[in-house]
């Protein structure tokens, strides 16, 4: 008989413990349809909660792009970047990324959760202290934990909390200031020329995520921060947003990169993306500068405008902010549960958000817009919401 090693009534236990506080999480199969349909075992729903916010997973260009990459090269990039996996494509992209925001350079990552963990690994150590927003990515305080640094939450986009912590600290040599552009789960945006002032006043690392910012907000969809700013030391992106594919990139100086390349595990020790991914990215990045795309952008934040004020009338208590992710605070977590099946009964899929994705007592309904709702499909939420 073998001796088993693990103790398997631990994780039915704790499997019967989140069931019974309403945090049970499942991954139900969906299947996608046309625009923002999709189907749930025979039953039509309207996608309320994707983050391709401007469709570009559906246009037939990007779609072509991948296609034809991935015929010409194969579904790999075979090895990881420092081996022999970085193609012209993905050379091609990091000088058009850098071109784009304006930056010295950039440096591709796989996903936007693997390039927060190992740049801030490769930043910080025991000697560093860093300054977190209180609600930052879990991938985030992830790559802060791993790094052994010291670490001091400021509250949410409070600049006087974050100045008394740095005063508090100032003789520390090496401070890394930590925030997300546009945060994930309530929708707001961060001070940033606050954050810009404060980190040269205490000569901190300024490290931005503009993840759920970049191809919504600012010229050509350059995001909150615009065009690269000498300020900010290391801004984030990804192409799983906006974009409407998957991996992830860092703006940063040329010393910078350089650096990471010898020392970011999650970047070393990868397989590069594929082709298919790559050439989909990068035509993303071409048609996000368009006037096609101008006029997208345009349109999906007076629908962010519309549906935000159409909440608030119906006395909705909503998070603050401009951009396409809308937080409706309901409480509980079992009412964010109740309010979701009965959204979903009417035919919206919007699934509750529980802790520990958010603070305990905040849980609620995410709604994120996309480009590609008809003011139909938003008037027909408002009538069952």
């Amino acid at each position: 008989m073998l001796l088993r090693m693990y103790d398997e009534q631990k994780y039915e236990d704790f499997i019967q413990e989140v069931k019974q506080k309403d945090l049970f999480r499942q991954a139900k199969v969906y299947e996608y349809s046309q625009g923002v349909e999709y189907s749930f075992e025979n039953k039509t729903l309207i996608n309320f909660s994707s983050n391709s916010y401007l469709g570009m997973h559906l246009d037939k260009r990007v779609v072509e792009a991948s296609s034809h990459a991935t015929q010409s090269l194969g579904v790999s990039s075979i090895a990881s970047r420092l081996v022999c996996g970085t193609m012209p494509l993905h050379d091609d992209l990091e000088k058009a990324v850098a071109q784009w925001k304006g930056a010295d350079e950039s440096i591709v990552f796989n996903s936007g959760f693997q390039a927060n963990v190992g740049l801030i690994q490769a930043l910080a150590d025991k000697n560093t202290m860093i300054f977190a927003d209180k609600l930052v990515h879990a991938s985030i305080i992830d790559g802060i934990r791993l790094s052994g640094a010291k670490f001091q939450r400021f509250h949410h986009n409070d600049i006087s909390s974050l100045g008394k912590l740095l005063e508090r600290y100032q003789d520390v040599e090496h401070k890394i200031i930590i925030s997300e552009t546009v945060f994930s789960m309530d929708g707001d945006e961060a001070p940033i020329a606050d954050l810009v002032s404060l980190s040269k006043k205490y000569e901190a690392f300024l490290y931005l995520d503009d993840a759920h910012g970049a191809g919504v907000y600012g010229e050509d969809g350059c995001g909150p921060t615009g065009r690269w700013a000498k300020d900010v030391d290391l801004l984030l992106g990804t192409f799983s947003k906006a974009f409407g594919s998957f991996g992830a990139y860092a703006c940063i100086s040329k010393a910078l990169k350089d650096y990471f390349l010898n020392t970011c595990r999650s970047y070393i020790f990868s397989t590069a993306l594929p082709p298919g991914v790559i050439a989909a990215n990068l035509k993303s990045l071409e048609l996000m500068a368009s006037e096609e795309y101008e006029a997208k952008r345009r349109s999906l934040l007076e629908k962010c405008k519309y549906l935000r004020e159409s909440l608030k009338q119906k006395s909705y208590q909503l998070i603050e902010g401009e951009g396409p992710i809308i937080a409706v605070l309901i409480g509980s977590e079992e009412g964010a549960l109740n309010k979701s099946k009965e959204l979903f009964e009417k035919g919206f899929l919007i699934p509750a958000i529980r802790p520990p994705t958010v603070p305990k007592g905040s849980s609620r309904l995410r709604l994120t817009l996309s480009s590609l709702h008809t003011y139909r499909q938003i008037e027909d939420l408002l009538a069952h919401f």
